[in-house]
């Protein structure tokens, strides 16, 4: 039986428009919902624990304890990414858009939970920073500066109206205070212990409400540091979980939500905080370091 005009009409628009739902439903399911056709290199990051690569399944012994912790989540936000070169000096860097990068700032880290959850349906950790490759500074770029946290402008915004990776429930607050820059949080088979940082001292007319003006305590931090090259010969630098949780006792008690006053969230900030040796060096970092797996040579000026 034949369809009327205005009948074809119809179900050709409603063919249109459940291709477009299901490819918007499956590009959110792989991570990869924002499609982009620039060639792109990318910057490695490597988590590891006093320079053995660290993964969910990994058990780890901190604080002199016998425990055996546990990575549940270990996220952060960076932003404002710059590469520097003797020739060339500092140059901002142009992001891919991804699902982890948006608005100049990129999540890197993994959920080991939503990996439980979610098997293979979608990606729960990214621990690289792509950049288009028409930056010609990645060439011979040997320096990355950057900052963790998230960008006043854009930290307190409606996270329901945000592209990912700034849309995340478990990575934001309220308006007032904004997204959690980072998010750790391990647990044993009877114990837990987290650390969320994020800006506080935040002032607006409810906690619904995003501030005017910056926050008492931003709490972000910026790095400068050396690059280190992999075998396939790309950029990369490690996060050393062990030097971020250096002189914290893990106990429930010693949690921390980036209060100013809490013993043990000092100790984070100090940790977290860059080194600077003297005026004609660059800013060093105990946690972020220039230091590829079991390769101590390639960082040995860097502590």
């Amino acid at each position: 039986m034949m369809l009327s005009a205005k009948r074809y009409v119809f179900v050709v628009i409603f063919i249109i428009f459940l291709c477009g739902v299901w490819g918007v439903f499956s590009g959110g399911l792989t991570g990869n919902s924002i499609a982009n056709s620039t060639p792109s290199s990318s910057i490695n990051v490597q988590l590891l624990w006093q320079q053995n690569v660290l993964n969910c399944q990994a058990p780890f012994k901190a604080d002199n304890g016998n425990k055996a912790w546990y990575l549940d989540q270990f996220q952060f936000y960076i932003s404002d990414i710059k590469y520097g070169s003797e020739k060339a000096g500092w140059q901002k860097v142009n992001l891919t858009q991804t699902a982890f990068q948006a608005h100049e700032t990129v999540l890197l880290g993994t959920n080991c939970r939503a990996a439980e959850q979610l098997s293979n349906m979608m990606k729960s950790s990214n621990w690289a920073i792509d950049i288009e490759q028409d930056n010609q500074i990645l060439n011979d770029g040997t320096y990355i500066r950057f900052t963790l946290g998230v960008p006043f402008q854009v930290n307190h915004l409606n996270p329901l109206s945000q592209k990912s990776p700034l849309n995340l429930p478990s990575m934001f607050w309220v308006w007032q205070t904004g997204h959690k820059f980072m998010r750790l949080e391990l647990a044993t088979s009877d114990d837990q212990w987290l650390f969320h940082l994020g800006s506080t001292g935040c002032k607006s007319a409810s906690v619904m409400r995003a501030p005017e003006q910056a926050c008492r305590y931003p709490n972000t931090f910026h790095f400068e540091l050396p690059l280190d090259k992999n075998q396939d010969d790309q950029p990369e630098f490690s996060v050393d979980l062990a030097e971020l949780l250096n002189n914290v006792e893990l106990t429930s008690a010693s949690s921390c939500q980036s209060e100013q006053d809490k013993l043990s969230c000092q100790q984070l900030f100090d940790n977290l905080s860059p080194i600077k040796k003297s005026k004609n060096t660059s800013v060093e970092s105990r946690v972020f370091k220039a230091v590829n797996i079991k390769r101590e040579s390639a960082g040995s000026n860097v502590e």
